[in-house]
């Protein structure tokens, strides 16, 4: 998970993938992510669609084709994550505490949204990468996978039990818990 997505130009990729669905009733899944990755190639300089489109994973994008208006809210609570990892932070790091934070409070927030099931779907499909070889930092890539899925799941739970939190209450319950010595969150770097 990284920076925020505009809420706009993200409402647009999902009201073109819901027209090549009503245009197109008999496409498969497969099919429409080969049409929108060929309506938005990689290469183009254009910014916009395309930037969203092509920072998915392939499961990502399914999620988007299958489940579009919770992709949206995703996408909201992508949002949320960013904006709170800043406040509390002041910055969106890497592999340490700000990052757990912004996975625990995506996360928390999916839950309350969209329930634990999707937000898991959701969750999983963009840490669906190749994870061959070594970050910059020397530690494998399944290493912050596998922090990043650990992270997540801790913030599902805590989504279900404060479920009627606000994006405020939330945003202190996960930061209490990142600094507890009893904390769930894990992180590679302080």
């Amino acid at each position: 998970m990284s920076d925020s997505i505009s809420q706009s130009a993200f409402e647009e990729m999902i009201n073109e993938i819901e027209t090549i669905k009503s245009e197109n009733p008999g496409l498969s899944e497969d099919e429409i992510l080969k049409l929108m990755d060929n309506r938005y190639p990689s290469s183009l300089e254009e910014r916009g669609i395309i930037d969203i489109w092509n920072g998915f994973t392939d499961s990502e994008k399914t999620l988007c084709i299958r489940y579009p208006i919770d992709a949206l809210i995703v996408n909201t609570a992508r949002n949320i994550a960013t904006e709170q990892t800043e406040r509390k932070f002041s910055y969106s790091g890497l592999d340490d505490w700000s990052d757990a934070f912004r996975h625990g409070i995506w996360n928390a927030e999916m839950t309350i949204l969209i329930g634990r099931e999707k937000a898991e779907l959701f969750a999983t499909a963009h840490e669906d990468k190749d994870v061959t070889g070594n970050e910059s930092d020397g530690y494998p890539k399944t290493a912050h996978r596998d922090m990043d899925l650990h992270n997540n799941e801790v913030g599902r739970a805590i989504g279900e039990m404060n479920s009627e939190s606000s994006e405020d209450e939330m945003a202190d319950i996960i930061y209490q818990e990142i600094y507890s010595e009893e904390t769930q969150f894990i992180w590679l770097h302080d």
